[in-house]
């Protein structure tokens, strides 16, 4: 394997992007570590690059056990470069440097760089000891001068944040379940949720605020909510106030220290974090920001009783709307749901899970109990399965052209505890020894496989073989986004296909439909 020379690697490194593109070149990376070593022994160059190597178990290993790169470590904590320093202290902290937190401690007080602090901060909490805990104890971040200031003090203190609850005792909670009656707002797929609606009200419930994308239901059994399955995620509405982080946390941070408290065991601190999914106004927020500042201030407004935690929460605040109102939403997240855990692959083209069951509810009535279902481009299997929870079916089956697809149709099946058997085929040479009940397939669109001239091949040819596919009164129910050209070759073919029903969805950005055919 080539090794580079340092010239090569000083040329590489002086490129945009340099360290990254080094560190997933295809040379010897052995070779690459011990000369951005003795290049950063030598004088200081290739910090980042040593950064990005770093991943590595061995290369942690081999670079703590080297005295002299601790000591040229050290010496470049105050180096001229506060990119230097920054890059130092975080190779500290990598490395587990615990001989060092003097050292970051006098360059903390010492560091006049808002954007090196955080660096040395986080260095500190990843060394621990309790010299390191008093010197995070100590340190106050300076509060922002101007607006120009702000991102910086807000990385601090969330660094200072973060490095200090390395010392906190980690409490466990569980969830128990609600005491109280709470709203809940369930997310369903787009212009489907007359589906969830009627799944809802067969399980007891009461939909209320029924509309494109969600609708409302009051209960204290959160857990039977889940024995639905046409809808994405279930929130918990907090109400809405001005896009504004002060504003939001007044607003949230006492009901979700509330709810936490009253559904789950263990004390406070709660682990949250923050999601943002709102337009936000020009110049006045980003969406990094945002979120820095709205769990800062949920973690104030609570005194602490929530816990900022990104990488490993129990709840998350939602915020949405636009720049002028912030609605808020509390999703739990130590509830296990556990509806699609088969879903273990998918391919680029794998329908949405909640979206199979809400087409599937949408074509209940022409669906019977017992049936034998194809599904000719079965792909991870998810449509099939879903059709198998749905009722019992006699048999299932899924033809896919790709090996790779069918494969993991075959894990996600073993999974669900569905019954269905899968081939490796093209739909339009498969020969079927008896009619099938039903067919379901989510076709092809165009935009993610193959493309419109393939799809209209394919579709021609289902189309004219779906009476020996389907028997004579059996169902086809075929979602596509191709459904202008459907329509028309659907027309084209009346003679012994009826269109009985059909409608539009949303996904992703896309307006696919649903079309429900009869074999005539």
């Amino acid at each position: 394997m080539k090794k580079l020379t340092k010239e090569e690697i000083e040329s590489i490194l002086a490129e945009p992007n340099g360290a990254l593109k080094l560190a997933g070149m295809n040379v010897d990376q052995d070779a690459l570590l011990d000369s951005a070593k003795e290049m950063f022994i030598e004088g200081g160059a290739a910090s980042a690059l040593l950064l990005r190597l770093v991943n590595k178990k061995q290369y942690v290993i081999k670079l703590r056990e080297d005295g002299a790169f601790s000591a040229a470590l050290e010496a470049r904590l105050t180096s001229d470069s506060p990119k230097l320093r920054r890059n130092c202290a975080r190779l500290i902290g990598k490395l587990g440097l615990d001989g060092m937190t003097d050292a970051l401690t006098a360059a903390l007080e010492k560091e006049d760089q808002r954007f090196v602090r955080p660096s040395i901060v986080l260095a500190l909490g990843e060394l621990g000891g309790e010299k390191a805990k008093e010197a995070l104890e100590n340190h106050a971040v300076p509060p922002a001068a101007d607006e120009t200031e702000r991102k910086h003090f807000l990385e601090e203190t969330e660094a200072l944040e973060l490095a200090k609850r390395r010392f906190r005792p980690r409490t466990e909670h569980a969830f128990t379940g609600f005491l109280e009656e709470h709203t809940l707002e369930l997310r369903a797929p787009e212009l489907l949720t007359r589906q969830l609606a009627d799944e809802l009200e067969g399980l007891g419930f009461e939909p209320e605020d029924t509309r494109h994308s969600s609708l409302k239901i009051k209960t204290r059994d959160y857990a039977s909510v889940f024995e639905a399955r046409c809808f994405h995620e279930a929130l918990i509405p907090l109400g809405q106030t001005a896009l504004d982080p002060d504003a939001i946390a007044k607003k949230a941070a006492p009901q979700m220290e509330a709810i936490m408290r009253e559904t789950h065991s263990g004390e406070a601190p709660y682990r949250f974090r923050v999601e943002v999914r709102s337009s936000l106004p020009e110049g006045k927020f980003d969406r990094g920001s945002l979120v820095k500042a709205a769990a800062l201030a949920a973690e104030a407004a609570s005194r602490v009783a929530l816990d900022n935690s990104p990488s490993d929460y129990e709840a998350e605040l939602r915020i949405e709307g636009n720049e002028r109102t912030a609605r808020l939403f509390m999703k739990l997240c130590t509830y296990r749901d556990e509806r699609f855990a088969y879903r273990k692959g998918s391919i680029p083209a794998s329908l949405n899970p909640a979206v199979a069951a809400a087409v599937l509810h949408f074509a209940q009535e022409h669906l019977s109990v017992n049936a034998r279902v194809i599904d000719p481009c079965c792909g991870s299997g998810t449509f099939l399965i879903e059709r198998g929870l749905i009722s019992p079916c006699a048999s299932l089956t899924g033809v896919d052209i790709a090996h790779h697809a069918i494969d993991i149709a075959r894990e996600n099946t073993a999974l669900s505890g569905v019954n269905a058997k899968y081939t490796v085929n093209d739909i339009l040479r498969f020969e079927c020894h008896r009619p099938y009940d039903e067919l379901i397939s989510n076709l092809p669109f165009g935009n993610r496989v193959g493309d419109h001239s393939s799809c209209e091949k394919l579709y021609k040819g289902l189309l004219d073989k779906l009476p020996q596919l389907v028997k004579k009164g059996g169902t086809a129910i075929l979602y596509t986004m191709e459904f202008t050209l459907l329509k028309r070759l659907i027309r084209e073919r009346s003679a012994f296909l009826e269109l009985v029903s059909q409608a539009r969805t949303e996904a992703g950005g896309l307006t696919p439909m649903i079309f429900i055919l009869k074999v005539k």
